[in-house]
């Protein structure tokens, strides 16, 4: 009897398993083809083994799905539509489906975030690709299974073990970067490593700080400003030919502003890059778990008098943690600002919100000194048109993207693109830093500022952003604004010339400007800015992907020539598209 119903789903599941490897290697042949000419002799035995895995994944789903009741089927294939629809736009937009390294970014970034990534990703195309698979599964829910729920319980128990401990064995010898055989299987590959590797985490507190602490609260105050999306050769301070930051460039001449020209970003993504940035971690990947590990700035700051604080409108790395509440992962904090923070507080943060965080850190300064406050700010995550207000005064370069207009990559879409973003920083940045400086009366403060990475503009015909491996993506600013009573200007003014600057040496600066002795020092950090020389940097590196190493990663390096292009951006119009 158990005989009679197997083998008719059994068979119903491997025509339809085999009919969507063919289809996809049809859809998709050109992929298969490049990657096997990329692999050696073992390599592609072992790609071998892992498609033979993968397919029998993909016919234990679908034996899966044949043991629904019919009329809860209807229910599985749309949702299958859907995931279908979601990974052939991540395959198109970035030639990869989701890695667990991206899904813990869906499910970690703030809702306006997550809907700017998705209008610059769909494309009506993907509906032709998924057409096939939705044929296949729509036809599946046709198919008469005559079982009980005791027996379609029983035959489920041997198909899903197998998907669970062939997904392990693929977590631990598979890199999650070799080619998925569908969007099915391989968002259920990536959702259980996301779980095995969430299994893995360290989960202790950080260590602790030797016995030391400030006996009086200090006179200054240090803000740490990490912008989101900046990229550092669109601003003119920088040389980039429109006049993005006029503001900056004003209080440079005074002699406010100490630049530190294009820095190289830790990672090509948010969670990364501020993953380093509050840690002074300085090895790629971070397979000891030290950005979870490490005391934090937070920690020294507490250390030495500050009273800290941390400010953060776009659901940052350390947000995450502090809403897990994880025990010691986020210590020394008197105070954490979100959103909700300031609706509590009557604070009115406007629509673009950094105008309304520029007036309150202006504000805390003018109160009193002794203040360390780390901000991650809202900056121009895309879309860039929701990030300046609707005002013609406010748009310098026409003519510009729609809200929700996705990229385009011909040349009168890059010229949108580009004119949209330079607008974007125009207002995130400049404007930011005029309500700033011009609004704090308390002159004994120094602002260290950067952005977590920078974006592509679509100069080599990208429509994703950021997250991959390009090396324009960590391409962001560097540089100190000090006010004209700031205790500790001769260490600015005094920086070497021609050094080159890495995320990495921003902890040891901080800790520099903080006046923490070697003594409290647990780590070995990176050299602090006011340490470098003309000749270290020669090679500086950002990784990119899983930032624990146990998914798909890659680490890289902008070397010294950089190469051509890196650090330079130019408008659209120089690139052929009409002059404005």
């Amino acid at each position: 009897m158990l005989i009679k119903h197997r083998v008719p789903i059994t068979l119903a599941a491997l025509l339809a398993a085999a009919l969507a490897v063919l289809i996809d290697l049809i859809f998709r042949f050109s992929s298969y083809r490049d990657l096997l000419h990329l692999l050696s002799g073992v390599g592609a035995l072992k790609f071998s083994g892992t498609l033979t895995l993968v397919f029998l994944q993909l016919v234990a789903l679908l034996y899966l799905l044949l043991l629904l009741p019919r009329l809860l089927r209807p229910v599985i294939v749309l949702l299958s539509v859907f995931v279908m629809i979601v990974q052939f736009s991540y395959w198109l937009t970035l030639n990869q489906f989701i890695t667990s390294s991206d899904l813990f970014l869906i499910l970690n970034v703030s809702a306006d975030n997550l809907e700017g990534a998705i209008s610059s990703f769909f494309k009506p195309l993907i509906l032709w690709y998924t057409l096939p698979y939705t044929i296949i599964l729509f036809a599946l829910i046709f198919i008469p299974v005559r079982s009980t729920f005791r027996k379609s319980l029983a035959l489920s128990l041997l198909p899903a073990l197998y998907l669970l401990v062939s997904n392990y064995a693929l977590f631990l010898y598979a890199a999650e970067g070799n080619f998925h055989l569908n969007p099915l299987t391989s968002l259920l590959r990536t959702a259980l490593h996301y779980e095995f590797e969430t299994l893995r985490e360290y989960r202790g507190p950080r260590e602790a700080l030797p016995g030391l602490n400030a006996s009086q609260r200090p006179l200054n105050s240090i803000i740490y400003i990490i912008d989101e999306s900046i990229r550092g050769s669109n601003l003119s301070l920088n040389g980039y030919p429109r006049a993005t930051t006029p503001f900056l460039q004003s209080i440079e001449t005074r002699g406010h502003l100490k630049n530190l020209g294009i820095c190289v970003a830790a990672g090509t993504s948010s969670y990364l890059s501020n993953a380093y940035l509050v840690t002074g971690h300085n090895e790629f990947p971070d397979s000891a778990f030290r950005t979870f590990k490490n005391p934090t700035l937070f920690d020294y700051a507490k250390k030495m008098g500050y009273e800290t604080i941390y400010i953060d409108v776009d659901s940052g790395y350390l947000s995450k943690l502090l809403e897990m509440s994880r025990e010691g992962h986020v210590r020394s904090l008197d105070r954490w600002m979100n959103d909700q923070s300031f609706r509590d507080r009557q604070i009115d943060l406007e629509i673009t919100k950094d105008l309304g965080i520029a007036r309150y850190l202006s504000s805390l300064l003018n109160e009193r000194g002794g203040y360390f406050i780390l901000v991650n700010k809202k900056g121009l995550h895309f879309h860039y048109r929701n990030t300046y207000p609707d005002d013609p005064a406010f748009t310098f370069w026409k003519p510009v993207m729609e809200p929700s207009e996705p990229i385009s990559t011909d040349p009168a879409g890059r010229e949108k693109l580009v004119n949209t973003y330079d607008n974007g920083i125009r207002f995130q940045v400049d404007e930011f830093f005029r309500e700033l400086v011009s609004k704090t009366t308390h002159q004994n403060y120094v602002i260290l500022y950067t952005s977590d990475h920078g974006q592509t503009l679509a100069e080599q015909g990208q429509v994703y952003t950021h997250l991959k491996s390009d090396k324009v993506i960590v391409d962001v600013p560097a540089f100190f604004i000090f006010g004209q009573q700031y205790d500790q200007k001769a260490s600015l003014t005094g920086i070497c010339p021609g050094i080159r600057v890495s995320h990495l040496n921003n902890f040891a600066t901080l800790l520099d400007l903080m006046d923490v002795p070697m003594s409290l020092r647990v780590r070995s950090y990176d050299k602090s800015i006011f340490s470098l020389t003309a000749e270290d940097n020669r090679e500086r590196y950002y990784i990119s992907g899983s930032l624990h190493g146990s998914g798909d990663y890659s680490v890289k390096a902008v070397p010294t020539p950089a190469g051509e292009g890196w650090g330079i951006s130019r408008p659209a119009w120089m690139d052929g598209v009409k002059k404005l």
